[in-house]
C-alpha cells in the first residue's frame, strides 16, 4: 500500500511541477544598424540566455536588395518560430521597434513580452507631416545626404510605407508584456523635427498611444538617455529584459 501510494505521489508531482523555459532573447536593430550595436546590452545579460542578435538581408552587402516592413516582420517571425516552447523576449530600437510591434500585433501568442526602445510607430509620419509638412520633406532630403549609398533607397522604400501602408496608429495587443523607453532629452540644436519641443511632444504621444490598450507595461521616460538607449544606459535596458523574462519563467 504504501509503496502504491509512493508511486501516486509521484506522478502527481511529475503532472504539476511546471517545466523551466530557456529564456530567448531575440534583438531588432534600428534602421542601419547590425548585430554589434546590442554589444553593451549583451555583456549585462545573464550568460544562460539564448541569445538571437543579426543584421537584416537588406545591410548584409553592398549590393543588397532593399526590403519591406513586411519581409523584416518575415524574417523576424522564422526566428521566433524556431524557437517556440521557449520564454522568447523580443527588444526591438528605431525601426526594429516598428518591426518587432509588428509581430506583437500579428502573433501575440508567439512571444512572452517586448522591450521597444525609442520604437518607430505606425501614423508617425502623418502625425508629423500635418503639423509641418515642409520641415518632413527638408528632413527627408538632409537624411538621404547623411546616409551612404546603400542606404538611401532603402531609407526610400521605408518612407514611401510609411505614407502609404503603415498611417495608422494601432496600440498593441493588451496580453502583451511591455517595457517602453522613450528620449525626453532635447538637443541644444535639433537636427530634425523629431528633436524638436513640438516634435518630442508628439513622440511622446505616439508611444503613449502604442501602450494605451495594455494591461502590463512599463513605460520609461528619461533625459538621462537619448535615441539609443542601449548605448546610453545599457544596464538599465539589461535589468528591463531581465525583468520581463523572468515573469514567465
Amino acid at each position: 500500500m504504501q509503496k502504491l501510494y509512493s508511486i501516486l505521489l509521484l506522478i502527481v508531482l511529475m503532472f504539476s511541477i511546471k517545466p523551466v523555459l530557456a529564456t530567448v532573447v531575440i534583438f531588432e536593430a534600428g534602421f542601419g544598424q547590425g548585430a554589434e550595436t546590442w554589444e553593451p546590452v549583451l555583456k549585462a545579460l545573464p550568460k544562460d540566455y539564448k541569445i538571437i542578435t543579426y543584421t537584416r538581408p537588406s545591410l548584409t552587402s553592398t549590393d543588397a536588395k532593399p526590403t519591406t516592413v513586411s519581409e523584416d516582420v518575415d524574417y523576424l517571425m522564422n526566428l521566433i518560430e524556431a524557437n517556440q516552447g521557449e520564454n522568447v523576449i523580443l527588444v526591438g530600437h528605431s525601426y526594429g521597434g516598428l518591426v518587432v510591434s509588428e509581430v506583437a500585433l500579428q502573433n501575440p501568442e508567439l512571444i512572452d513580452g517586448v522591450v521597444l526602445l525609442e520604437p518607430a510607430v505606425r501614423g508617425q509620419r502623418q502625425q508629423f507631416k500635418s503639423i509641418d509638412r515642409e520641415r518632413i520633406a527638408a528632413d527627408d532630403a538632409l537624411m538621404k545626404l547623411y546616409l551612404p549609398g546603400r542606404l538611401r533607397a532603402q531609407f526610400t522604400l521605408l518612407m514611401q510605407q510609411l505614407d502609404t501602408l503603415y498611417v495608422d496608429t494601432r496600440p498593441l495587443p493588451q496580453s502583451v508584456p511591455v517595457v517602453l523607453y522613450t528620449s525626453t532629452k532635447r538637443p541644444a540644436e535639433p537636427l530634425f523635427f523629431e528633436e524638436t519641443d513640438v516634435g518630442k511632444q508628439q513622440w511622446l504621444a505616439l508611444h503613449l498611444a502604442l501602450i494605451a490598450n495594455s494591461e502590463n507595461a512599463m513605460h520609461v521616460r528619461s533625459t538621462q538617455f537619448g535615441h539609443q538607449p542601449h548605448k546610453d544606459i545599457p544596464e538599465q535596458v539589461a535589468q528591463s529584459i531581465v525583468s520581463l523574462a523572468s515573469r514567465n519563467r
